[in-house]
């Protein structure tokens, strides 16, 4: 049975904040409120807390976070922050900041550091497969283990061997936001309609489900639990391999296949469609109908792999010992590309009664400050009754992690989101906005027609509600920052999400252009803190 408190051999099943939180943020509340004060912000602690929020966005994303942040810091701006939450590339950027434990006082030195450090490198084929093969050795491989060797350590060139749970002395002097990442669980999540349950969050501190109202201590993550009780330590995660996890944007298939379909029909919108081997012209049904074949794009991505594998094993087939380890990692590459298996996990709610628990509490009502999440539509998806969870890429669900800082008990009434992609620049608006209509969840209304140009948004939006919290919305492509014709467009191109290194002047033109957004809109910033400050419904 879940604990009211979790410790390092249990599991706690409450809506308020752990512990150690509720500890940081009162340290980091007297840094807020002398920071406020010399901006000429008069306020006490029962102030309402300020959120940033670190979007997705592949590197593209790492590097502007980090702009943005110095940047904040330079406008005297930053020490006003309680919450950093990040969503993949903004997770590789905070993850790497929280090493340092005084790093908001020093991250414009730090920019210079992290920048040199991303700087284009070849990785040594060989020596990661060996790390591949070795992780298949474990139950738990999943491609994570694949895309931290092959995709991420080329991106950010480092393997950080510390653990999240090292970075609570970073999260709780006072010195630093307290730090939120993100994730969803693979199999609950459905694309149309997100349920709470789904979201993941991973703090210094706890890790688990906010939908659910169920955490467990970050340094117990991944070791295994029955009935709400440790059974089985194991290891916590490193740094590195939970960078792969919270930026595994391949992670679930249903919307590789919306992407891939939604790729290929692009190219077909051109003035002669394309023909088949008959010379008839191929209808975008056909395309739907390929794009649909999981079967037949499972196989590609399988003997794509094989392949590589085989390239690099060859010269070595050999030595007759190293042939074991390969073949086992070759047998469980087939299964997890089969099965598209990411971010295997030991389930801490496995057996744990939890379902049961949470239907009894909501529907006698039991307990008035359960949270914003709970609800009668929060699905566990048999949550307690599977071994392992699957934690993939908050993004594919919203590539800001809005319902992470919208847990009631955090009392956020300001959020800053940045918004590092550049497909949609409101696409993130409009999926906070539809789950919180969903789950009964107060957010600002958003009026379509201040977000119709798409093409050509500006640097800075407010939205503001009765009784809800403030949302200033900051594309990090604008007319501002991107003046002239088209020039968007082209900044766009320039830095895609799949692009795994920049040249130091590219690096240079990102942050530039996340600055602007800080300094053109700093007054902008300090009228909202003022309005949450003087707002008779600070309290909500």
């Amino acid at each position: 049975m879940s604990q009211p408190r979790a410790d390092d051999t249990s599991v706690r099943f409450s809506p308020e904040l752990s512990e150690g939180e509720k500890e940081a943020t009162r340290s980091r509340k007297v840094k807020v409120l002398n920071c406020l004060n010399n901006l000429g912000v008069s306020c006490d602690e029962t102030m309402p807390n300020i959120a940033v929020l670190g979007s997705g966005g592949g590197l593209r994303a790492t590097i502007a976070l980090l702009g943005t942040l110095a940047e904040m810091k330079k406008q005297g701006l930053l020490d006003a922050v309680m919450y950093l939450c990040g969503v993949s590339g903004s997770t590789w950027c905070m993850s790497s900041l929280y090493s340092e434990k005084d790093w908001a006082e020093n991250v414009e030195m730090l920019e210079e550091k992290l920048c040199n450090d991303l700087c284009w490198t070849p990785i040594d084929l060989k020596k990661e497969l060996d790390s591949v093969a070795k992780a298949a050795e474990d139950k738990l491989f999943s491609l994570t283990d694949v895309w931290e060797a092959f995709v991420v350590k080329s991106i950010l060139k480092l393997h950080d061997e510390t653990k999240l749970s090292e970075h609570k002395a970073a999260s709780s002097n006072g010195i630093n936001p307290y730090p939120i990442y993100a994730a969803i669980e693979q199999n609950t999540f459905d694309k149309d309609h997100t349920s709470p349950g789904a979201w993941f969050e991973f703090t210094p501190d706890e890790s688990g489900f906010p939908g659910l109202d169920v955490f467990v201590r970050t340094k117990a993550l991944g070791s295994k639990f029955q009935g709400g009780n440790l059974t089985a330590p194991q290891e916590e995660k490193d740094i590195s391999y939970l960078q792969s996890l919270w930026g595994s944007a391949l992670g679930s298939m249903q919307e590789n296949i919306h992407y891939l379909i939604a790729h290929v029909m692009a190219l077909f919108q051109g003035v002669q469609k394309p023909l088949d081997s008959q010379g008839k012209e191929v209808e975008n049904s056909e395309v739907m109908r390929l794009g649909n074949n999981l079967d037949e794009f499972l196989k590609t991505l399988e003997s794509a792999f094989w392949n590589m594998i085989q390239s690099i094993i060859k010269p070595q087939q050999k030595d007759a010992a190293l042939l074991p380890k390969y073949l086992n990692l070759c047998l469980k590459l087939m299964t997890c590309f089969k099965n598209w298996t990411w971010g295997s996990t030991n389930n801490f709610l496995y057996e744990n009664g939890m379902a049961d628990v949470s239907l009894k509490q909501v529907t006698e009502g039991l307990n008035q400050d359960m949270g914003p999440f709970f609800a009668d539509n929060v699905h566990t998806d048999g949550l307690d009754k599977r071994e392992v969870f699957n934690l993939i890429d908050a993004g594919v669900a919203n590539n800001c992690a809005y319902p992470l800082v919208l847990r009631l008990a955090r009392r956020v009434g300001l959020i800053l989101s940045f918004d590092f992609g550049i497909k949609e620049p409101f696409e993130t608006l409009q999926k906070a906005s539809k789950f919180c209509e969903e789950n009964q969840i107060p957010f600002p209304p958003i009026d379509p027609e201040v977000i119709k140009d798409q093409d050509n948004p500006s640097n800075c939006y407010v939205f503001e509600g009765q009784g809800t919290p403030t949302v200033m919305h900051f594309p990090l492509f604008n007319t501002k920052n991107c003046p002239g014709p088209q020039e968007i467009t082209k900044t766009r191109i320039t830095f895609p999400t799949l692009r795994m290194s920049y040249t130091r002047q590219e690096m240079e033109e990102l942050l530039n252009k996340a600055k602007r957004n800080v300094t053109e809109n700093k007054e902008k910033i300090l009228e909202q803190i003022r309005r949450i400050v003087s707002s008779p419904t600070r309290g909500f």
